[in-house]
């Protein structure tokens, strides 16, 4: 009878065991965890080898891409009407500065909301005009007459929607920079009002220029073509159908494209110049920006990357950033020609998640 007993007790235990392992085997994810990336169009190139790079470290996570331009990206995770609505686990821009006028201390249908509560600027960048050897005049043009070849009149040239793309705009703000630095007042309006119907103006203020950006960009003629996104334009280029656009140098390497290197004084890319960048705004007429003081004022370039306030994974994304930052990520940023900063810098090293903050700096006014 004891030994029934016993017999039966070990069965038990056999079959208690069975069923504890069983949930706990099948209660383990068997996919992986997916982390969202939103990033601007001119980093999808290197992100593609970081997606590739930390993938291999992390074999349990999934990265997924999708860029925009800019605005775009943040518009993407804030509300309806001002936004889409949609989730991401980290947003990565080419203009830092659009994260906090965009996502800090927000006012929508009378609620307050921060959906991000710090940036960190991890990048730089130039402005060059980007070309093939199929361009019109390619064997001619250089670093003092660009502006002159744009303006005849079988040269078709492109740049990003100003209202989309953070590379827009700063076209705008080179263009204008040109007209100073060359000492020639008739570059705006030839190259940009001219080309537009309502037309993008440009208004002098003593030393400084005021660019209005009308709430519908219509090229007028086919001398300007706009696009989207800073990337959308080289498919244009290599075709053939656009003979130059503005472009950053890291993408104008990347994609194996000429280009000419535009002086310092108007190139956005160099911190020793920020005080005559400053010289140019550009302000939007768009009724959507109406809640928001989205006029740009001319400065160095600086990429920018946050992990929004309701991010599904932050834990994955905080991994995800923090490989970005690391030697490796910015082994890989390098490798393709799209300059880094060690540290990065951000402005409220408070809200750091503490996994980053040896990877980052406070700024200093």
């Amino acid at each position: 009878m004891k030994r029934a007993s016993a017999a039966l007790l070990l069965i038990t235990v056999i079959l208690a065991s069975s069923l504890v392992y069983s949930v706990v085997y099948f209660s383990m994810p068997n996919d992986k965890i997916m982390v969202k990336v939103l990033c601007a169009d001119s980093l999808l190139y290197p992100l593609e080898r970081v997606q590739k790079a930390f993938e291999s470290s992390y074999p349990n996570i999934d990265v997924e891409l999708e860029g925009h331009g800019s605005i775009q990206v943040i518009r993407q995770v804030l509300p309806p009407p001002w936004g889409v609505g949609a989730e991401a686990d980290v947003l990565m821009v080419a203009d830092y500065s659009l994260i906090p006028i965009m996502m800090y201390n927000i006012t929508m249908s009378g609620t307050n909301q921060s959906y991000a509560d710090y940036y960190v600027r991890f990048a730089g960048n130039s402005i060059v005009l980007a070309y093939t050897n199929q361009s019109k005049y390619a064997s001619e043009i250089n670093s003092t007459n660009w502006y002159s070849i744009l303006m005849r009149p079988d040269v078709k040239f492109g740049f990003p929607n100003p209202l989309i793309d953070a590379l827009g705009y700063r076209a705008l703000m080179t263009i204008q920079l040109a007209e100073t630095y060359y000492g020639d007042n008739t570059i705006f309006h030839e190259l940009v009002t001219d080309n537009f119907d309502p037309p993008i103006s440009s208004v002098p203020d003593g030393s400084n220029f005021n660019i209005t950006v009308p709430a519908v960009q219509l090229p007028k003629g086919d001398n300007v073509v706009l696009r989207a996104s800073s990337v959308e334009l080289i498919p244009l280029l290599q075709s053939g159908s656009i003979d130059y656009c503005f472009l950053y140098m890291s993408n104008a390497r990347q994609y194996g494209l000429g280009y000419v290197e535009l002086p310092d004084e108007i190139n956005l890319g160099s911190q020793q110049y920020e005080e005559y960048y400053q010289h140019v705004s550009v302000m939007f007429e768009q009724q959507r920006f109406a809640t928001v003081d989205m006029d740009r004022e001319g400065e160095t370039i600086y990429f920018g990357l946050t992990i929004p306030a309701n991010a599904p994974h932050k834990d994955v994304a905080i991994e995800f950033v923090k490989f970005v930052l690391s030697q490796e990520g910015e082994g890989v940023f390098q490798s393709c020609w799209q300059p880094v900063f060690e540290p990065s810098f951000t402005d409220n090293l408070a809200a750091i998640p503490l996994g980053l903050r040896s990877l980052v700096a406070q700024e200093t006014s």
